[in-house]
């Protein structure tokens, strides 16, 4: 757990945890068309 504040003083608690294969449906939910032309195609695998 990180405790992150913004440069306008926002603060926020980030949880993190390292990705695992069950999360590749979730992350291939996140690709929409617009990101896709904006950063191109990408291989899922290569985040595991």
């Amino acid at each position: 757990m990180s405790i992150l504040t913004s440069p306008r003083g926002k603060v926020e608690v980030v949880h993190c945890r390292r990705t695992e294969s069950q999360d590749i449906y979730c992350i291939k939910n996140l690709i929409r068309k617009f990101t896709q032309k904006l950063f191109g195609s990408l291989n899922i695998i290569y985040l595991l």
